[in-house]
C-alpha cells in the first residue's frame, strides 16, 4: 500500500482551487510572522503579484481572520499611506499537549498568536488507558476554559508514530498500536495530530536555528532524537529515524546497556550529587564530570550519524534541572575526536533555544499551520 508521502508525490496537476488555496495560506503565513507589514510588503516577501494579494487580503478582512490596524507613517513621502495587517489571533485556538516531561503531562491553549491563553499539568505517572484519560481529562480542561473556537490539538508523545497519530509503541506510557489522534479527535470533534516528542521539539527549533540540516536529541525520561535533513523532517521506513536510544553501548555483547539505560543510569547519579550540593563541596565537580559523561556518550553514539549526513548542527534538550550547555560541549568535543575531515564544516553541538517548552511550541506550530491551511 502506497503511504501518503508517495500519493502526495504522485498528483502532479495544480488545480486553480488548490494554488487559490495555496496563496492565501501563504498571506496568513506572512501576516502572522511579521510585524507593521502591508499588502505591498506581503507581495515582496512571498513574490505574489500585488493584484493578487491585494484580492486575497480582502477576503481575509472580509472573513474577520485579518484586521487593518492603522496607516505607516510616510512622513516626506507622496501619495497614500500603507495600510498595516495584523492577524486576528480570536479567529481560532490551538491547544498542545507535551507527553514526555517526568512524571508530568503539560498542556497549553494558545491564540492564533501564539499567546498562551492558559497552561495546565496532571499527574503523567499512568500507563495504558489511564494514561489516556489523563491525557482527554488535561485537553478538556484547556477547551472548557475558553469560548474562541479551538482549530487544532497537537499532541507530543515519547515512542514511534505513524503518520496517521497511531502510537506504534511507547514504552514509557505502556502504549502499542494506540490510534491516539482518533481517541481524541472523537472525544473533542476537532482535528488533532499526534507526533513523537523529538520531532515536535525539532520543528520549534528550526526558526530560531536556521538550518535545513539538523539533529536533536532529548534527554529526559527517556532518551530519544530526531532528525532534519535537506529540509524535510526523516520519518524513516517504521517511523522510527532517531531513535538511537536502543542502539546497545559498546562493547557489544549480551547483556550490555543501551545508550539509553546508561544515560538513565547516569541521570541517576547526577540527581544523587545535585541532592548532596549543600553539604559536600565535592559534589560540584563530580556532578560536572557526570553531565560531561552524558554528553561524551552522546557524542560517540551520533558520530556515525553525523559522518554519514554532513549536519553542521545537533542540538540537545534537557530537563531544566540539567546544565544542558555541559552536555552539549562534552558531545561535541566526542564528536570532533572521533571525525577526521580533511575540509568542510565541522558539527557544532549546542543546547536548545526552548528548552522543557520545545515539544509545547512544536506541536502548537504544526497544528497552527494545519489550521491556517484549513481557513
Amino acid at each position: 500500500m502506497a503511504r501518503r508521502g508517495a500519493e502526495s508525490r504522485l498528483a502532479t496537476k495544480l488545480l486553480p482551487t488548490d494554488a487559490r488555496a495555496h496563496n492565501r495560506t501563504l498571506v496568513i503565513q506572512t501576516v502572522l510572522r511579521s510585524r507593521d507589514v502591508s499588502r505591498a510588503d506581503v507581495a515582496r516577501i512571498t513574490g505574489l503579484s500585488r493584484i493578487t494579494v491585494s484580492e486575497l487580503v480582502a477576503g481575509l478582512v472580509s472573513d474577520g481572520i485579518i484586521v487593518e490596524t492603522g496607516s505607516r507613517a510616510t512622513a516626506g513621502r507622496p501619495g497614500k499611506p500603507a495600510t498595516l495587517l495584523a492577524i486576528n489571533p480570536d479567529v481560532f485556538t490551538t491547544v498542545a499537549v507535551d507527553l514526555s516531561q517526568p512524571g508530568e503531562f503539560h498542556g497549553s491553549l494558545l491564540t492564533l498568536d501564539g499567546s498562551e491563553i492558559r497552561h495546565a499539568v496532571v499527574d503523567g505517572n499512568a500507563r495504558g488507558d489511564g494514561a489516556v484519560a489523563q491525557v482527554l481529562g488535561l485537553v478538556a480542561q484547556l477547551a472548557e476554559s475558553t469560548t474562541i473556537p479551538i482549530g487544532g490539538i497537537g499532541i507530543g508523545t515519547p515512542g514511534i508514530v505513524d503518520d496517521s497519530g497511531v502510537v506504534l509503541e511507547s514504552t514509557n506510557l505502556g502504549w502499542r498500536r494506540l490510534a491516539l489522534a482518533d481517541v481524541v479527535r472523537e472525544r473533542f470533534s476537532v482535528p488533532t495530530r499526534v507526533e513523537n516528542d523529538a520531532n515536535a521539539a525539532i520543528v520549534s527549533e528550526l526558526d530560531s536555528q536556521h538550518s535545513d540540516d539538523l539533529l536533536l536529541v532529548r534527554v529526559g525520561a527517556g532518551l530519544g532524537g530526531a532528525a532534519f535533513v535537506g529540509g524535510q523532517l526523516v520519518r524513516g521506513a517504521s517511523f522510527a529515524a532517531g531513535e538511537f536510544a536502543h542502539v546497545r553501548t559498546p562493547p557489544a555483547a549480551d547483556g550490555s546497556a543501551t545508550v539509553e539505560e546508561s544515560v538513565q543510569s547516569l541521570l541517576r547519579t547526577a540527581d544523587r550529587l545535585r541532592d548532596q550540593l549543600p553539604d559536600r563541596p565535592e559534589a560540584a565537580a563530580l556532578l560536572e564530570a557526570t553531565q560531561r559523561q552524558i554528553g561524551a556518550l552522546i557524542g560517540q553514539t551520533l558520530t556515525p550519524a553525523v559522518a554519514m549526513l554532513d549536519v553542521p548542527m545537533v542540538i540537545i534538550d534537557g530537563p531544566r534541572e540539567l546544565d544542558v550547555a555541559i552536555i552539549a560541549e562534552a558531545a561535541q568535543t566526542a564528536i570532533r575526536n572521533q571525525r577526521s575531515l580533511v575540509s568542510g564544516r565541522l558539527c557544532a553541538v549546542m543546547p536548545g533555544v526552548n528548552g522543557p517548552d520545545a515539544v509545547l511550541l512544536g506541536m502548537a506550530g504544526i497544528v497552527r499551520s494545519l489550521a491556517i491551511a484549513a481557513l
